[in-house]
């Protein structure tokens, strides 16, 4: 049985603590226990470490063993316009299982009113569901959510690829996305109802290409997770 992850703040002397809301949760919920060895991740190496201290203020780890590090995480940001909140948060848990490096929500001409300003408030529980799929994934490295951002800032993001996800399905299969080994791709995922039309023109003027996941029209939350699925595949094979 494999044994469980988790993430700490750093490795100092061998040594790594959680502290707060995080030992209370490993030490109340998941009965982490002193003499219990864990593999731990300080978002660059990943360890084996025995449980030295156990109580619900602090979490002490013992290093007994560097072992080695995980194939390194694509670099695929998925700008994903807001949507409904429990259908954006699936996304982000898939989309961490998919081996997404960044996720930047954007704000979309028909994004829901209201969720702009209530992304903000959002940004420590996305945090929060990107450790918790990061763990059980195995990740060794976390991804970042970014703060929410308009359209017209999201499509000066730099990468290698710049994808505009295409809900009109006119555009060539994403499968044929000509990716090289250390290429980098940015995902920009529409809201419900898709683009509207001057928003579709603003991110092809500003040097996208459209890109089509499939012959279906899929719900936003598929169609991210349909590109991501996608785009993994491509890196592996390179």
């Amino acid at each position: 049985m494999a044994r469980r992850l988790f993430y700490v703040p750093e490795v100092r002397r061998e040594e790594a603590e959680l502290t707060g809301e995080a030992a209370q949760h490993l030490v109340r919920v998941l009965r982490v226990e002193e003499g219990q060895q864990f593999e731990i991740s300080d978002n660059r190496h990943l360890y084996l470490a025995t449980v030295t201290t156990a109580r619900k203020s602090s979490v002490v780890f013992r290093v007994t063993e560097r072992l080695p590090d995980l194939a390194p995480v694509p670099e695929v940001t998925l700008l994903a316009s807001l949507f409904k909140f429990d259908h954006f948060e699936w996304l982000l848990e898939k989309a961490t299982e998919l081996n997404v490096a960044r996720i930047v929500p954007v704000v979309a001409e028909r994004s829901e009113r209201g969720l702009e300003q209530a992304a903000p408030k959002r940004k420590e529980r996305w945090e929060r569901i990107l450790l918790e799929a990061s763990q059980q994934c195995r990740r060794m490295t976390l991804p970042v959510i970014a703060d929410a951002v308009k359209l017209r800032e999201a499509v000066n993001t730099e990468a290698s690829h710049r994808v505009l996800l295409d809900e009109s399905r006119q555009g060539p299969a994403l499968t044929g996305l000509p990716l090289q080994a250390g290429e980098s791709v940015a995902l920009l995922l529409g809201p419900e109802g898709g683009w509207a039309e001057r928003e579709r023109e603003l991110v092809l003027a500003a040097g996208w290409k459209a890109w089509s996941v499939g012959p279906n029209v899929l719900r936003a939350e598929t169609a991210g997770m349909a590109a991501l699925a996608t785009v993994s595949q491509l890196f592996r094979v390179e």
